[in-house]
């Protein structure tokens, strides 16, 4: 159903992103990483999991999503429970897996039910490639790569006594039945996560597939509102429909939203199911505005319209009554168009989300 809030797993269930499925199939079936960027909420956890269940590929799926500064047990757990999924959804070759996992010595399978251990030791670190290798060798036995999939894998990049990019690298060269397919919303983190125009880095010259989502036309928002508003029997006005385009400027995620709202949860206002929605949304920047100076919320407060250089740097010297230099903004903005909270518009500067830049006015 296309008002499902969960990600979809089924080619029917994903609307109309046929081109974008495609190059993103191609690539996993072709390369060795394989990078899904895109702004929240445009669709890039379904995208991969449609992929994933077509191709038919063993995929060990891990969502990075940690609350606060990630410690060591943090990542074990992220790993175990990625694992027991993996076991779960691998019944068919279930002592296979078993099999290629025991010989990671801080690995211990548990059956009645099924379920994953992990035991370091004394004074022990994660070794990451040693699982790794494992994985490798069940892939090897299987004949099909296992594709490690990591959702918003720029959050790793705070997981700092591990260079995954050498771990990366280490696989690209070494792991011929290993796989990697990274998604990521912060989309200048990922890319400084991956460091992709590095020299220096270990994965620099290998070669990196990316594949991206994108906002809805207002055709197509439009379409994807009817059909979804079809499924359930609902009758909306094209008014209504209309408003809500316009409103939500393509992002699908908060199109299905809005009409899980109505149709799930019972006809409301859409000023009030917009209010629901910007929750959830000044939540997520209040979370990026932790520890960050206050310059920050007086930019985002300038940023619900479309702002030049020039009236963002004014604003802020108002807002300071003091002179601001353009270094100092430059490092201000290119964090939020970074972090995926503010996008470049020809040579102008506006919040990415359209719920975020409404809810940007209550901060």
């Amino acid at each position: 159903m296309l008002f499902d809030l969960e990600p979809k797993s089924r080619r029917e269930d994903l609307y109309d992103f046929e081109a974008e499925l495609r190059n993103l199939i191609n690539g996993i079936i072709n390369d060795r990483i394989i990078v899904v960027r895109g702004l929240r909420r445009t669709g890039k956890t379904s995208l991969m999991r449609v992929a994933l269940n077509e191709i038919g590929y063993p995929y060990i799926y891990l969502d990075v999503r940690f609350t606060g500064r990630p410690r060591q047990a943090d990542l074990i757990e992220l790993i175990r429970h990625g694992l027991e999924d993996f076991l779960a959804r691998n019944k068919p070759i279930i002592d296979r897996v078993r099999d290629a996992l025991s010989r990671i010595r801080w690995v211990r399978i548990g059956a009645s039910p099924i379920h994953v251990e992990i035991k370091l030791g004394e004074f022990r670190r994660l070794s990451i490639g040693e699982l790794l290798n494992a994985i490798n060798d069940l892939g090897t036995e299987l004949g099909n790569p296992v594709i490690i999939a990591i959702d918003e894998a720029q959050e790793l990049s705070r997981v700092t006594w591990i260079d995954f990019n050498a771990l990366l690298a280490y696989s690209y060269d070494n792991l011929k039945y290993v796989k990697f397919l990274i998604s990521g919303s912060e989309v200048g983190v990922l890319d400084r996560f991956l460091r992709v125009n590095d020299p220096e880095a270990p994965l620099f010259g290998r070669y990196i597939h990316f594949a991206s989502t994108r906002r809805l036309s207002p055709d197509e928002s439009l379409d994807f509102l009817r059909r979804g508003f079809e499924q359930y029997g609902v009758q909306v006005s094209d008014e209504l429909l209309m408003r809500i385009v316009n409103e939500l400027d393509g992002v699908i995620g908060w199109l299905t939203y809005i009409g899980h709202k109505y149709v799930v949860e019972g006809r409301q206002s859409l000023d009030e199911v917009l209010e629901s929605a910007m929750a959830l949304a000044l939540n997520e920047l209040r979370n990026f505005l932790t520890n960050r100076s206050p310059r920050y919320r007086a930019l985002l407060r300038e940023l619900f319209v479309r702002r030049s250089w020039r009236e963002l740097k004014a604003a802020l010297e108002t807002a300071e009554g003091r002179p601001i230099n353009d270094k100092s903004l430059y490092v201000l903005l290119r964090e939020l168009i970074d972090h995926g909270i503010v996008e470049k518009v020809d040579e102008d500067y506006v919040i990415a989300d359209p719920i975020l830049r409404r809810a940007v006015l209550k901060l």
